[in-house]
């Protein structure tokens, strides 16, 4: 390339003249000198040449200046990196341009800094499910523990959760301070907790509700704000029944315990009393982990001591019963609810079927053959146990023992004895048998005689 071109480009004072352009008249190489403003020949005259390269060196020191300024350099010092550019450009044509486009990749991947972004405040959110649960004297709170920050980010430091409690329109009061632990990851929310006991607000009669809110604060005090609110109604529950005993009869499992009312105290709330009883199977009987409670039964309040028979059980299962007050309130404005005292103690029985069906009844015997044919009919009135199996037939003449002429169990209430011989009188008992093969005492006797 000729000297004076590069200095022109450089913007350095050469005086040196252009040789001979011998070549000036064919195409270019090099496809910058094709400048849109000039003809598709180069000229051959130096004004044209003067023209074309100052253009090319004034874009790409544009280029150039403007990717320095992205990358924070000053266009001092990324002078001698653009003069080198523009040499590669001249000297090496379409190499040239390679080179170039490689430089920009380079400059482009150091990144262009953003924005800078303010510090985050670390305030943890405000809890939104705060709830609560009365059993007998005591209040349990709970509700999840914020994993987040106002502006999105992990709770990193430890702050602390601050219960209050305000019973009717009185302020609250600060009645703990928690500790909050610093979140593992945002979709492993912890559960928080927090029991109270209400036995001295209650005997006091200082209200009829009280009402909870929590606050998480991170490590300087600071908030997003406070909790919904919950309340529970300060009202009496009777004490834990006494006396539960549990026996097998044959309806099913008897349950008797001993009850008692609470001591009344003034309060704007009605409430009436009752007693739930509860079962479930024993551990070792659930098919699948722990058995869920099942309500066998309420009762209500009443001067009689607590007496319930289960014929819902299953026989040959194991069960364990307990019973439960309960205190069923309402305001003077209409709400009501009900709160569950503290449970009696668990008693254990297996539900083992030990008695037998009840003796047939009615039963008559009718000699209904002829005399090529010999036979007794039987009939009696069916037995109505759900778990009956069937029915044992008995029979035996003057002076012998009575012998079960059956095989099997009969199903229906009827039979035809077909083993009788003329000239003989007969005496026929029946019993009842359950699926556990409990069999009943023999019904009274009936006798037919066989002409």
């Amino acid at each position: 390339m000729p000297k004076l071109v590069i200095a022109k480009i450089l913007g350095v004072g050469m005086t040196a003249q252009l040789p001979h352009l011998k070549t000036m008249n064919r195409r270019p190489h090099n496809p910058l000198y094709n400048h849109p403003l000039g003809s598709s020949r180069f000229s051959a005259t130096p004004e044209v040449t003067k023209l074309q390269i100052p253009f090319v060196s004034i874009r790409v020191n544009s280029w150039l200046n403007a990717f320095a300024r992205g990358c924070g350099l000053g266009c001092g010092h990324f002078a001698p990196w653009r003069q080198s550019t523009i040499l590669a450009i001249a000297n090496f044509g379409n190499y040239g341009n390679l080179i170039v486009l490689l430089s920009l990749t380079l400059i482009i991947a150091c990144g262009s800094p953003g924005a800078p972004l303010p510090p985050s405040l670390n305030i943890p959110k405000p809890v939104h499910d705060l709830q609560a649960a009365r059993k007998g004297d005591a209040v349990m709170l709970s509700w999840a523990s914020p994993q987040q920050t106002t502006d999105g980010a992990l709770v990193g430091k430890g702050g602390k959760i601050i219960v209050r409690r305000a019973i009717e329109n009185q302020p609250a009061e600060v009645i703990r301070e928690l500790p909050l632990p610093p979140a593992l990851k945002s979709d492993q929310g912890q559960t928080a907790n927090f029991q109270e006991s209400l036995a001295a607000m209650i005997a006091s009669g200082a209200g009829d509700f009280a009402g909870y809110t929590v606050e998480v604060t991170n490590s300087l005090g600071r908030s997003a704000g406070i909790s919904n609110r919950v309340t529970v109604p300060l009202v009496v529950t009777p004490p834990a029944p006494a006396g539960v005993l549990a026996k097998v009869v044959p309806e099913g499992v008897s349950i008797t315990w001993i009850r008692s009312k609470p001591q009344e105290r003034p309060s704007q709330l009605t409430a009436q009393y009752a007693w739930r009883l509860k079962r479930r199977l024993k551990e070792a009987e659930a098919k699948s982990g722990a058995s869920k409670p099942v309500v066998v039964a309420q009762l209500e309040s009443g001067n009689q001591d607590g007496a319930f028979v289960d014929k819902s059980i299953e026989w040959e299962k194991q069960y364990e019963y307990w019973v439960t007050p309960v205190t069923l309130w309402q305001a003077a404005g209409g709400e009501k609810g009900e709160v569950e005292g503290d449970d009696s103690s668990i008693v254990t029985v297996t539900a083992r079927d030990i008695f037998p069906p009840a003796a047939p009844a009615g039963v008559q015997a009718v000699f209904s053959g002829s005399s090529q044919n010999l036979f007794i009919d039987l009939t009696w009135s069916p037995n109505t146990e759900a778990d009956l199996a069937g029915y044992n037939i008995y029979r035996h003449t003057e002076g012998s023992q009575p012998q079960k002429i059956n095989t099997a169990l009969i199903k229906s209430p009827s039979f035809r004895d077909t083993g009788v011989g003329p000239g003989t009188k007969y005496f026929y008992t029946i019993s009842a048998v359950d699926l556990r093969a409990n069999e009943s005492k023999q019904s009274e006797e009936t006798s037919e005689t066989v002409p």
